[in-house]
Order: structure tokens, then C-alpha cells, then sequence
């Protein structure tokens, strides 16, 4: 077993997952409760796990705002040690072929989602986690924050906010000196959300054990596979890594174009 620091101290203290029924959140939970851990898993729908000893599940819509704030206030009281901002959503859009209604019906979920509940949970524990041992707050994120393709523009534009979101969390932590704020970067991941999109993917269970191997070593930024060569092209040439990832735009859907 090689467990996050300090599990040993306090096993009862949960670590709380978003986007947990799925993808790299579902290989999260399974893998925390192999290490050990007590987990709470947030997501919209259950996961096909029961409630235990050591796993809550707590549904909730992380693109509702005012649930995810009732989630934070409930979340405080079960005395978290760790935070993992993984739920994620991603479209696929030419924005600019769309009317603006349609549009924002795909704009405001990708924001609702991937930026606005790591800003509240995060905030809203931070006093909470700071108290636990080994406590740690973990943004999964995505080189497309760095490098956006121009198929995924309020996904990339979500995804670059978090990174900030990330330091800046790091400097409202600089009290709590045991407090970690770490921002994992993911490469192209297989899960449900990028189906029949790209190649070269690694599995869902890999980028969780990534991200847990980095937790465990107290890593601020933890990358993970070809990120690694994102890092390298963004010290050496930075508009490398654009000019890989821009793409064809896709169609806009059927009945929403101008």
C-alpha cells in the first residue's frame, strides 16, 4: 500500500472526489479505498458502489451553483482531508456557427462545471482542510488549459481559469504551510466524455494512479505522460504547443446553426 502522507493518523478523515461515478473519478475512489482512504464521492449520479464504512456518496449538480454551495456547508461538517476537483465536461463546437442562444447553452454548462465548483469547494474548505494532517487540495486539469484546441474553446478557457485558479489558491494557502494546492495536467485520457476523439490515450486508471503518486510526493504540478513534452515546448517554444493542437472545427449540431 502506499498511502497518501499521514493517512496513518487519521483514517477516518474522508477524502472527497467530484465527477466520482465516472472516468478518472470512478478509478480515484476505487484506487483512495485500496490505499486505505475513506472517500465521498460527489457526483450527479451514483457510482456502482454501495455506501461502506469508508465510501459516501453524495449526489449533487456541480453545474447548479447554489447546490454546489449547500454541498460545501454540508461537506464542512464531515471534517474532509483532502479535496479532488476532477468533474469535468467537454463539447465539441464552432461557436461562431451557432446562435447565441445555443451557444450559451453549451458555454454556460462547460464553465458551470470545469471552473465555478473548484472555485467554491475549494474556497469554501480550505479553513477545514488546513486543520487535517497531510490536508491537500488537487486540481485534475488539462493541457488543453495551456495549448487549446480551437474545437473546445469554453472547455480550454475553463481549463486555462482553473490553472490560475490553482495559484491563486496556492497564495490565499501561504498560511497554512502544511496545506498542499496541487494541479495535476492531463494528457488525452479514454473516458466517456472523449469518446471517438483522438489517439494515443491513456487509461482512466492510469491518470489516477498518476495523480496519487504526485499527492503522495507532495507535488505542486504533477504531469502526467505527453504533458511532459507540453512543459518542455512551453519553456523552449511556447507556440509550439498551439499550433499542434489546432484543429478543423467541427460541424456545428444539427438545428442550431444561424
Amino acid at each position: 500500500m502506499s498511502p497518501i502522507p499521514d493517512i496513518a493518523r487519521r483514517p477516518q478523515a474522508p477524502v472527497i472526489v467530484t465527477g466520482a461515478s465516472r472516468g478518472i473519478g470512478r478509478a480515484l475512489v476505487s484506487q483512495l479505498l485500496d490505499q486505505g482512504h475513506s472517500v465521498i464521492g460527489v457526483a450527479r449520479a451514483r457510482p456502482d458502489r454501495p455506501d461502506s464504512a469508508t465510501f459516501r456518496f453524495i449526489a449533487c449538480d456541480l453545474s447548479d451553483a447554489a447546490a454546489t454551495a449547500r454541498l460545501v456547508d454540508a461537506l464542512r461538517q464531515l471534517g474532509p482531508r483532502g479535496l479532488i476537483n476532477n468533474a469535468g465536461l467537454q463539447t465539441e463546437a464552432d461557436l461562431s456557427a451557432l446562435a447565441p442562444g445555443a451557444a450559451a447553452a453549451l458555454v454556460a454548462p462547460e464553465i458551470g462545471v470545469n471552473l465555478v465548483p473548484p472555485c467554491l469547494l475549494s474556497y469554501g474548505l480550505l479553513p477545514v482542510l488546513a486543520q487535517a494532517p497531510g490536508g491537500f487540495v488537487c486540481n485534475v486539469n488539462s493541457a488543453l488549459g495551456m495549448a487549446p484546441k480551437m474545437a473546445a474553446p469554453a472547455y480550454c478557457a475553463a481549463k486555462a481559469g482553473l490553472g490560475n485558479l490553482s495559484v491563486a489558491l496556492r497564495g490565499q494557502a501561504r498560511n497554512w504551510p502544511g496545506l498542499l494546492i496541487a494541479e495535476a495536467i492531463l494528457p488525452l485520457v479514454e473516458t466517456d466524455m472523449t469518446r471517438g476523439r483522438g489517439s494515443g490515450k491513456i487509461s482512466a486508471e492510469r491518470a489516477a494512479a498518476a495523480i496519487l503518486r504526485g499527492l503522495e510526493h507532495r507535488k505542486t504540478r504533477i504531469w502526467i505522460g505527453k504533458t511532459r513534452i507540453v512543459r518542455l515546448l512551453g519553456r523552449v517554444a511556447p507556440g509550439a504547443t498551439s499550433r499542434l493542437l489546432l484543429g478543423q472545427l467541427p460541424p456545428p449540431p444539427p438545428g442550431d446553426s444561424r
